[in-house]
């Protein structure tokens, strides 16, 4: 059911709950195919890129139930979320293709906005927001997509600035959720996984611009982070 009360946004109020990852469940790198310029800083996976693909068609599966027959504005967050977000909907496009029910509507609308709170590691508690006028988003069915929910403080103050346009419903998808002491408890309603507070890249989760490109998601080495902090 599409509709949902725009208070109960990062709630989770009945929600899947997401694949959870036990704290120190890594493969070994060496056990995968690494590519030259990522090796020497990278040595745990935690999600291989199978795994991710998997849980994502589930994802799309989910959100295709949720919102079939209605008409769906997705956001995607840049520029973290767009393997994550361009890997949905081509499932989300898919699912409705052979899905042997007609619609009368697309599965979706796609939509784009840039927010940037991070720097390092670190949130800088200041959100910075570009996009177009929100205002389109008015009477909407709106799922955002974000690639990592972490202290929650992005998608809580961009949530904050959605909900004054008065969209019809808001939910959140996001690939990964993470455990932390850090988070103002917001969740999302379509999660992936549910993994300890590490920093991660790959499957497009980047460190300051580097190893988005790289098939998995991984835990970030300490010889990467004193290398290419900024």
């Amino acid at each position: 059911m599409a509709s949902k009360p725009i208070e109960d946004y990062g709630k989770g109020k009945g929600r899947i709950e997401p694949m959870y990852i036990p704290d120190n469940t890594f493969y070994n790198a060496d056990d995968f195919l690494v590519p030259p310029h990522c090796k020497p800083y990278i040595d745990k996976i935690l999600l291989p890129g199978g795994l991710v693909k998997d849980r994502v068609e589930k994802l799309a599966y989910d959100i295709h139930r949720t919102y079939f027959g209605e008409e769906l504005h997705i956001i995607c967050i840049l520029k973290g979320s767009r393997g994550f977000f361009n890997l949905l909907i081509d499932y989300l496009a898919t699912i409705q293709k052979y899905s042997g029910r007609e619609s009368s509507v697309p599965p979706f609308f796609e939509h784009y906005v840039r927010l940037k709170s991070y720097q390092n590691d670190n949130s800088t508690g200041q959100l910075t927001v570009l996009s177009d006028d929100l205002s389109i988003f008015r009477d909407k069915h709106v799922l955002i997509v974000e690639d990592i929910v972490d202290t929650g403080f992005t998608l809580t103050e961009f949530g904050e600035r959605l909900k004054a346009v008065g969209p019809k419903s808001m939910r959140i998808a996001t690939l990964v959720e993470k455990r932390t002491d850090r988070s103002n408890s917001l969740k999302g309603d379509f999660v992936g996984f549910s993994i300890e507070d590490v920093w991660i890249v790959g499957c497009c989760y980047d460190f300051n611009e580097m190893f988005r490109d790289f098939d998995h998601v991984a835990v970030l080495s300490d010889a990467a982070r004193k290398k290419f902090e900024k």
